[in-house]
C-alpha cells in the first residue's frame, strides 16, 4: 500500500512540475537570430525601442516580451566596426498574436540587412 501511495505522490508531483513554455504566455515574445559573421553588440527594435545585447555570430538572443509587435519592423544593429539599419519595404499593420517569434538577421552581398520573420514552435 505504501508503494502505491508513494508512486501516486511522485506521479502527481511530476504532472504538476512539467510545464510547457506556452503555458504562461501573455505577450508576444521575440528573439533575434544572428545569421551573419559579425558580433552584434546591440540590436535595437523600433517597436518598443527594445535593445537586445551581445549576440554572437550564428547565435540567438533571449526572448523579449512585447505588448504589440509586427512581422516586419525597423531595426538598428551596432557592431564593433559599423552600424547597420533595416527599414521595411512593406508596412504591415496587423499586430502579431501572442506567441513566440524570431527575427533572423542576415546580410546580402552588398552588406544590406535582410530580416526574415519566423513563427517558433
Amino acid at each position: 500500500m505504501k508503494r502505491v501511495y508513494l508512486l501516486s505522490v511522485i506521479f502527481v508531483v511530476l504532472l504538476f512540475s512539467c510545464t510547457d513554455r506556452d503555458d504562461e504566455v501573455n505577450l508576444v515574445n521575440i528573439r533575434i537570430q544572428n545569421s551573419t559573421e559579425l558580433f552584434f553588440n546591440e540590436v535595437r527594435v523600433a517597436e518598443k525601442d527594445t535593445v537586445y545585447e551581445n549576440i554572437a555570430a550564428g547565435e540567438f538572443s533571449n526572448y523579449m516580451e512585447f505588448e504589440t509587435a509586427f512581422a516586419n519592423t525597423r531595426i538598428t544593429i551596432l557592431t564593433d566596426s559599423t552600424s547597420l539599419n533595416y527599414f521595411p519595404t512593406e508596412v504591415v499593420s496587423d499586430s502579431l498574436p501572442i506567441g513566440f517569434y524570431t527575427y533572423e538577421i542576415s546580410l546580402d552581398e552588398d552588406n544590406q540587412v535582410n530580416l526574415t520573420f519566423r513563427i517558433d514552435d
